[in-house]
């Protein structure tokens, strides 16, 4: 069967959610970017602030030289899950599978949909018609036979609302002028600065190579390298019940070196986290704390977990001792991500005779799940713990 992979992306996210609410933004030059630091550092860029020759990692004070009218916006980590929360409300009655890749982008896989929703085509144009009379989001779309090549061809897009269908055999046509560059995992697997010294600055230069001869430079990475460069990419779109993963991340603003403040802010992530595994009935092996300093510096940790769980009371003094070995600098802290990985089917083994410490343990249990509920009734900002703020 022919498979019909969409990727949906909203450029500039942030940027997007905040003209919504402020109209004033609209048609102008708009950055995200932390607002009470001199240090600060651009995040993201409208269309117009970008045909000024801003780019994003630039200094705010040497942007506003450039473009004197420029508008900031500080980040917003609870918008953007809120408006990423719709957009996958948005797409669910075209979506029998869908796959979150950052907010403001996804997949969703049509395969198998032509009899029920019509032409591929059709229903990628839908979904776009869809967000911008629910949410007034404007987004590119690209369609193709997988998911490499569909994210590519939204990438290629610049301006919404437009899509690209790349049809089945056409693929490697089209990835052949792009830049290596653009692979979403390339800098993952640390390979562009060898492809650079190779000359291999295009997908389709890397295609031209014998994999033979990739496997000598570049090892094991080759032979995958080459079935993108060629246009293959069988992974499948995970639902999130299906995904390896789930991570929560958190940009400060301004950027913070107070311990208590940090460690209540990190606790939230640590909920967020929580609520996600339980709501997929899903329990976790090992956490990675990863942190990024005002100077661009960055610091992984991780940890095995004695046990799988999905309570906070269990993680709760791991992710203490993840954050006191990550957190040793005097340096302010920009950004805070917690992943949960080793993702196991939920499974609960009653205990016959209760304890003083499985009596507490429930007692933190029912707390959570009560915590949960009421969330998710009135929203993530309806109970907050104090150490949490100022």
């Amino acid at each position: 069967m022919i498979r019909h992979i969409v990727c949906l992306r909203i450029p500039a996210f942030g940027i997007a959610l905040a003209r919504i609410s402020d109209i004033s933004l609209r048609n102008r030059p708009v950055a995200i970017a932390p607002v009470h630091t001199s240090r600060a550092r651009v995040q993201e860029l409208s269309h117009e602030a970008l045909q000024e020759g801003i780019e994003p990692g630039m200094r705010v004070e040497l942007a506003r030289q450039l473009c004197p009218g420029l508008r900031l916006v500080p980040p917003d980590s609870s918008r953007m899950r809120v408006g990423h929360d719709e957009l996958e409300h948005t797409i669910l009655p075209f979506a029998p599978a869908w796959e979150s890749i950052r907010p403001g982008s996804l997949f969703v896989d049509l395969t198998g949909t032509v009899r029920l929703l019509g032409p591929p085509i059709d229903t990628a144009a839908r979904i776009g018609r869809e967000l911008l009379h629910r949410q007034g989001l404007n987004g590119v779309i690209g369609l193709a036979g997988n998911k490499l090549v569909s994210q590519l061809a939204a990438t290629t897009l610049e301006r919404p609302p437009q899509v690209l269908s790349i049809q089945p055999g056409s693929e490697q046509p089209f990835l052949a002028p792009l830049p290596a560059t653009l692979l979403p995992d390339l800098c993952r697997m640390q390979l562009s600065g060898r492809l650079e010294d190779l000359n291999l600055r295009t997908l389709g230069s890397i295609a031209a190579v014998p994999l033979a001869h990739l496997e000598l430079v570049l090892g094991r990475p080759a032979r995958l390298l080459h079935k993108w460069a060629l246009g293959i990419d069988p992974s499948p779109v995970r639902p999130p019940v299906e995904q390896s993963s789930v991570e929560r991340s958190l940009a400060l603003d301004p950027d913070e070196v107070d311990d208590q403040l940090l460690w209540g802010r990190l606790y939230e992530l640590l909920e967020h986290l929580c609520a996600a595994l339980r709501q997929q009935r899903r329990v976790c092996r090992r956490m990675i704390l990863a942190i990024r300093y005002s100077d661009h510096l960055e610091h992984v940790a991780r940890q095995v977990l004695p046990r799988s769980t999905c309570w906070e009371a269990d993680l709760q003094p791991l992710l203490m001792r993840l954050f006191t070995h990550s957190f040793r600098r005097r340096v302010r802290l920009q950004r805070m991500t917690l992943r949960v990985d080793h993702l196991e089917p939920f499974v609960e083994q009653l205990s016959l005779f209760e304890k003083s410490e499985s009596v507490a343990l429930s007692t933190h249990h029912r707390l959570s799940t009560a915590l949960d509920r009421i969330r998710g009734k009135f929203g993530r900002q309806a109970i907050s713990w104090g150490r949490s703020w100022r």
